[in-house]
């Protein structure tokens, strides 16, 4: 019987540690399936001993006679959000003719929970006039100090269903780039006004956060929204008065563009504080730019020292001003201290 045993995982950032040891039936070593192991997790677990939930992690094996003991590194992704989730180990065979069989699934008893950025307390999602207004309480990234987020982004969808994790199918109704939050820090207050789509009737609305990694963007948490509402219709013209002939006809009622106002459900409360101004223009001409200065003008600045230019320079380029921190010697205090002399 085709089975795995004595197996487990280890999670380094994005990425875990995967090892089981597999044993084949003679059948399965002559069938032409193509195997793997694959890291499942799932809020509810695993009552039926089935796939569920979100795949986080793959592996692909060979069978071998007197089987094998499976070890690798793979890139990880985990689900969004910040619930506990039960893991599985599953040995799973896909056929010639492309039939998805799962041959073992291990089930482990201790839940996982992932510490990645999240969006805390109240959420809130306006669509009107061409345009999506983003209100968050907090943004938080409460992983330890020295660990940076990459790039995060907040994404507004139209889904076909309300979004569980995972892959999704849909249409992108808005989307903006928030920058780079240290290990136990937040961003409060946040407010974000952009262009937006008008979803279409009766889609399933999510505000998505999503993180830049080396798989390029992961959703780490979300909020689930109202189905967006019908358009609104034209109000029928008013009929012209037909006496007397200079009456004028009445001009077709206005209609305001439908506006979308929906809530998520509030999850931990956060410290608010005032969203700083932007700079002026006339502040800005004296900005200087950290993807187009030169390595002289960035050292000219009061403050940031050649070696530290350099490395600006070097790590071109950049998508926010707070993503300048992955240039080595400019760490956050650095950059507190220097953002009002900087541009993007």
């Amino acid at each position: 019987m085709t089975n795995i045993s004595n197996h487990g995982y280890r999670f380094d950032g994005d990425f875990v540690y995967l090892n089981a040891d597999v044993n084949f039936s003679d059948a399965d070593l002559a069938s032409d399936g193509a195997w793997s192991l694959q890291l499942w997790a799932s809020e509810s677990g695993f009552p039926i001993e089935q796939l569920a939930g979100v795949k986080v992690a793959e592996m692909a094996i060979e069978p071998m006679l007197g089987g094998i003991a499976a070890t690798a590194c793979c890139a990880a992704i985990p689900p969004a959000g910040a619930a506990d989730q039960v893991l599985a180990l599953a040995l799973v065979c896909v056929a010639s003719d492309g039939q998805i069989e799962v041959r073992d699934l291990g089930v482990y008893e201790a839940p996982q929970n992932f510490c990645q950025p999240c969006m805390l307390g109240d959420v809130r999602c306006t669509l009107a006039d061409g345009a999506a207004k983003l209100t968050i309480e907090a943004i938080a990234n409460p992983r330890a100090e020295d660990n940076l987020s990459g790039t995060l982004a907040l994404e507004v969808w139209a889904l076909e269903s309300p979004y569980v994790g995972g892959s999704w199918t849909g249409s992108p109704v808005a989307s903006v780039i928030v920058g780079i939050l240290g290990g136990g820090n937040q961003w409060t207050d946040c407010l974000f006004d952009v262009p937006a789509a008008l979803p279409a009737e009766g889609a399933a609305l999510t505000v998505m956060l999503r993180e830049w990694t080396l798989a390029g963007y992961v959703t780490r948490d979300y909020r689930n929204f109202a189905a967006a509402p019908a358009k609104a219709k034209p109000a029928p013209k008013a009929r012209a008065a037909a006496k007397p002939k200079a009456a004028v006809a009445a001009k077709p009622a206005a209609v305001k563009a439908p506006v979308v106002e929906v809530k998520a459900a509030t999850a931990k409360a956060a410290v608010v504080k005032p969203a700083k101004k932007a700079a002026s223009v006339k502040e800005a001409a004296k900005l200087v730019s950290i993807n187009k200065a030169s390595e002289d003008e960035l050292a000219a600045i009061k403050g940031l020292p050649r070696e530290v230019a350099r490395a600006i320079v070097a790590a071109r380029p950049y998508a926010s001003i707070e993503d300048v921190c992955k240039a080595k010697g400019m760490g956050l205090k650095k950059l507190e201290k220097l953002r009002a002399l900087l541009a993007l």
